[in-house]
């Protein structure tokens, strides 16, 4: 930081148009925590030291640049002058610079840029100005200033801004835009499910989601199949209590654990053990020949986070499934509901499995047993490429009193 402002100062001082110009197109297009990261750094004890300027000798440069660094200096008269100079120019740099100056030590450099922010509504300045707001946020000299641009951002005819907040690249200042917009009624129920189902951010989907199924619980159905994670949960905990076990299929073998949670949730609600829902459904899948390997690892999954030690037989049988995904809930299942004198038997012909995550849940069930775990198996995962088994077969074989690890060969010779 103290090199790029070294060479900001520089272009002001001895630059070419051309170079000042090049410096302030760059500048707009960096994030927006470039400013205040350029702010922290600018006042180095040496530059503090510094004689201060005489009161007449602290006007910044004319342009946009010149007020852009004066605005960093330690001098406060000198940032004073440099956000009465900003205050001129339009566009996000400057709004993004009177952001940080905003939340200023010196209550009258704030003041000024304060008053000069709360101006700066256009679609091409808010993102910069929430971008800055945002990360400055929990200072103490920043208090209420969030809320303040947020109030005048509410007004009707900010509503332009507002949609480019909710659109905007940056994470942080998209969810403050969809929040905002959210507030303001700006999204039909058709922008909410759209944004619910499909957005790439998944705090805005989420608030989508609850905005949605404030409005309209009968679009729970729909959301269930939605990418995220955090939207099909709140999804199965909008359906209604009544909801027959047959639909909660999906939801309790879905991928994401939350998601399984709040299934069974539904299910422990009413009365009706989840566990025994598991096990139909399982016997069904395991017979059916076109059974998605998605469906029959979430149900193993499922079944291993609220079964016993009478499923196991189940899932064992799940262990020698061509497909990867499959084999890891089982093995993960396994490892959490077979008694300790099946983990080695069950777990250990699969610790040189070709896929990295089966080898993970393999060894960590076995880490129930570090005793119980031979050399040979401990070899097989000190040995394997993944850094996690390697870590857990280090655990295990201290755990067990094998912190000496030696190969199969050496073991069988002693």
């Amino acid at each position: 930081m103290r090199a790029l402002l070294a060479r900001l100062r520089g272009a002001v001082e001895r630059g070419t148009p051309q170079t000042r110009s090049a410096a302030v197109e760059a500048l707009g297009r960096a994030p927006a925590g470039l400013l205040t990261l350029l702010d922290r750094h600018a006042r180095c004890p040496e530059r503090v030291r510094t004689v201060p300027a005489a009161p007449e000798a602290v006007v910044p440069s004319s342009d946009l640049l010149g007020g852009l660094v004066a605005s960093l200096e330690a001098d406060g008269r000198v940032r004073q002058a440099a956000v009465e100079a900003l205050a001129a120019f339009g566009g996000p740099l400057p709004a993004a610079a009177l952001a940080v100056r905003a939340v200023d030590w010196v209550p009258q450099v704030a003041a000024g840029a304060r008053g000069a922010l709360l101006a700066r509504t256009a679609p091409d300045e808010a993102p910069a100005v929430v971008g800055v707001l945002l990360r400055v946020g929990e200072r103490r000299r920043a208090q209420g200033l969030l809320a303040g641009y947020r109030s005048v951002l509410g007004e009707p005819a900010q509503r332009r801004a507002v949609r480019v907040l909710a659109g905007h690249a940056d994470p942080p200042v998209r969810r403050f835009g969809v929040e905002l917009a959210l507030d303001l009624g700006e999204y039909v129920r058709g922008d909410l499910l759209r944004t619910a189902l499909h957005d790439s951010d998944q705090v805005c989907r989420r608030l989508c989601a609850q905005r949605l199924l404030e409005l309209d619980p009968e679009q729970a159905g729909r959301l269930l199949w939605a990418s995220g994670a955090g939207v099909r949960e709140l999804a199965v905990s909008a359906l209604p209590a009544d909801v027959p076990a047959t639909r909660l299929v999906a939801p309790l073998a879905d991928r994401a654990r939350m998601v399984r949670a709040q299934a069974r949730w539904k299910l422990y609600q009413r009365g009706e053990p989840p566990a025994e829902v598991y096990r139909k459904q399982l016997r069904k899948a395991v017979k059916a020949v076109d059974a998605a390997p998605g469906l029959l690892a979430g149900l193993a999954a499922g079944l291993g986070e609220c079964g016993d030690a009478a499923d196991v037989g189940a899932l064992a049988r799940l262990l020698p499934d061509p497909r990867a995904a499959v084999r890891r809930a089982a093995a993960r299942a396994v490892g959490r509901l077979a008694k300790p004198y099946e983990l080695v038997p069950l777990l250990a012909p699969l610790a040189n499995d070709p896929d990295p995550g089966v080898a993970r849940e393999v060894f960590g069930g076995l880490a129930r047993v570090p005793h119980d775990v031979p050399p040979e198996t401990l070899w097989i995962g000190r040995t394997r490429t993944e850094p996690a088994v390697r870590r857990l077969a280090e655990r295990i074989g201290v755990r067990g009193g094998r912190a000496a690890m030696r190969s199969p060969g050496r073991a069988r010779g002693r």
